[in-house]
């Protein structure tokens, strides 16, 4: 579906609470240029969010420094309610994660040290809503992460709807209700395999037909939302985890079968051998309820470690 607006713009600022690095998270987002949701050129931020059911293209730059962060916001087409945009921001930037605590206990050991102080200021940037990333989650279950973003940007493009602003078209990620209404075989068509695209769908299902709410869920403790989510077909520990961290922020959960986080622990600890998901876990033990910060920190460094480092 293709939409167009004529040029009214909502313009505004947002002061974070430092250290705030917005050049990392564009970084993490101009990694992989061949995606089309969260779009990062020229020090610009670019997402289609879908609000009320009325797509708004939002863009953010820096106009501060680490220490004095601050960000100019425009939206188009103009809305009336900046804060709902503003709440949806510091969401989606991580502008109200603890990362005092998380530095204070990750400053102990001097090896981490190092990392948190060439990334000061990296906040783990997650999704609009929690539904985005467990479909995230879904579509690199197993697969080397450029082919998922591949498969995830044919995913977007057919299922999402679009802006075109200044002749350039934007796309929001899906929403449950029309992935809901795809059948597995037209997935299957975009080279998703079978089951995936079967996963994709029923999961689309039981959120468009309200039997999970996974807004919902984010009162739960993190023990009760693994259990409940993963007797859902194809949906297993990691993937969850994995959810958790992107969709809800709650870092207190750990990916830890994750591959390049196993490899990254590996390297962190000098092994031969990779090392293997109880070791993982023990080894983010003492970072208590940031553990899954740290692990993306972690992963950040080995991901990133030609980026020029702060001395």
């Amino acid at each position: 579906m293709l939409l167009r607006f004529r040029m009214e713009i909502t313009k505004f600022s947002i002061t974070p609470k430092r250290p705030f690095n917005f050049e990392f998270v564009g970084t993490l987002y101009s990694r992989f240029p061949i995606q089309c949701v969260d779009l990062y050129s020229h020090n610009t931020y670019e997402r289609i969010l879908n609000l009320g059911d009325k797509l708004y293209l939002v863009r953010v730059k820096s106009i501060g420094s680490v220490d004095k962060p601050e960000l100019s916001i425009e939206v188009i087409p103009n809305i009336d309610d900046k804060k709902l945009i503003e709440k949806k921001l510091r969401w989606m930037f991580g502008l109200g994660d603890d990362l005092e605590s998380f530095y204070k206990i990750g400053l102990k050991d001097k090896n981490f040290a190092k990392i948190i102080r060439n990334f000061y200021g990296l906040r783990a940037p997650k999704t609009p809503i929690v539904f985005e990333a467990l479909i995230i989650a879904i579509t690199e279950q197993q697969i080397a992460l450029p082919v998922a973003i591949t498969l995830r940007k044919r995913l977007v493009e057919e299922y999402g709807k679009s802006l075109t602003i200044e002749g350039k078209r934007y796309y929001a990620f899906p929403t449950p209700e029309i992935l809901a209404k795809a059948s597995p075989n037209d997935i299957k068509k975009l080279k998703f395999s079978l089951r995936k695209s079967e996963y994709i769908v029923n999961v689309s299902k039981m959120v468009a037909q309200g039997k999970l709410n996974l807004e919902k869920m984010k009162e739960l403790d993190t023990v009760k939302i693994i259990d409940i989510l993963t007797k859902i077909r194809g949906l297993g520990p990691w993937t969850v985890e994995y959810m958790m961290c992107r969709g809800m922020g709650r870092y207190d959960a750990l990916p830890a079968n994750d591959l390049a986080l196993r490899t990254s622990v590996t390297k962190y600890l000098r092994r031969k051998e990779r090392v293997i998901e109880k070791e993982v876990r023990e080894f983010f033990e003492p970072f208590g309820k940031h553990r899954g910060y740290a692990a993306f920190y972690l992963i950040y460094h080995y991901a990133f470690q030609k980026y020029p480092k702060k001395e």
